[in-house]
């Protein structure tokens, strides 16, 4: 089995590990290997395959420019699945169309990103997860500023990233089936909380965790929950504790 994953961040690392642990011939395409999804014609360049994971991410907040990043990516991946008459997964983010964080541009481009995919794909399945653990670490490396480190005031119930790729592995391969699988980690917590628990920085320096409400309706809407799965979401380990443990090893 073949299997293209679209992306080479920390999931797309993580799915590929996932899939080759398997025995899936998994490989990424990202434009550290020079492969740029916003470019006309870059589908051409993925051979056939079984099955497209798109997992791609963008640092653009805004909603305009991680709306056109996100829909140019996933006509690139559903262009790659129809020449192949492959599954194509979508990566997202839980409640990412809920109208109380509409006023968020990430997460309306990643609504937008999820509609675009449902036009342009035949056999499509979304994989809409929380925030990851690892979200906590790249919030205190893009807040930092001296011995400070911002961190949005919000509630959060993270997820193991591995546990999403073990999922993501389960529907490129087919055993999972179903148009949508949303899932969440175990517990609920302020990502203040999360960060706290982190291990110290390599360097031994010591941060002062601040928490910073965002603003307007959608910063409300964080910080009273929801980004929180509900009832019916399938809630996967590990907890934070577990998590933290595998790290020290």
């Amino acid at each position: 089995m073949k299997v293209a994953i679209i992306g080479a961040g920390v999931s797309g690392r993580a799915i590929a590990r996932e899939l080759s642990r398997r025995g899936v011939d998994a490989r990424t395409y990202s434009r550290s290997s020079g492969f740029d999804v916003t470019q006309a014609g870059t589908a051409a360049r993925i051979p056939a395959v079984d099955a497209v994971v798109e997992a791609t991410g963008t640092v653009a907040m805004g909603g305009r420019a991680a709306g056109e990043f996100f829909t140019a990516s996933t006509r690139t991946a559903a262009a790659v699945a129809r020449a192949s008459g492959a599954r194509h997964v979508l990566l997202s983010i839980l409640h990412c169309d809920a109208p109380a964080v509409r006023g968020f541009g990430y997460y309306a481009a990643k609504a937008a990103q999820e509609r675009v995919a449902r036009q342009e794909s035949e056999n499509l399945t979304i994989v809409r997860t929380t925030q990851w653990f690892e979200f906590a670490r790249q919030t205190l490396a893009r807040s930092r500023i001296g011995p400070l480190a911002f961190v949005p005031a919000m509630l959060v119930q993270p997820i193991a990233v591995d546990t999403v790729a073990r999922v993501i592995a389960d529907v490129a391969t087919g055993a999972r089936t179903g148009p949508l699988h949303e899932i969440a980690g175990p517990e609920v917590m302020t990502l203040r909380a999360l960060v706290g628990r982190l291990p110290a920085p390599v360097d031994g320096e010591h941060l002062l965790r601040v928490p910073v409400p965002l603003p307007g309706r959608f910063g409300r809407a964080f910080r009273t929950g929801a980004l929180i799965a509900a009832a019916d979401t399938e809630i996967l380990g590990p907890t934070l504790a577990e998590w933290l443990a595998t790290q020290a090893d």
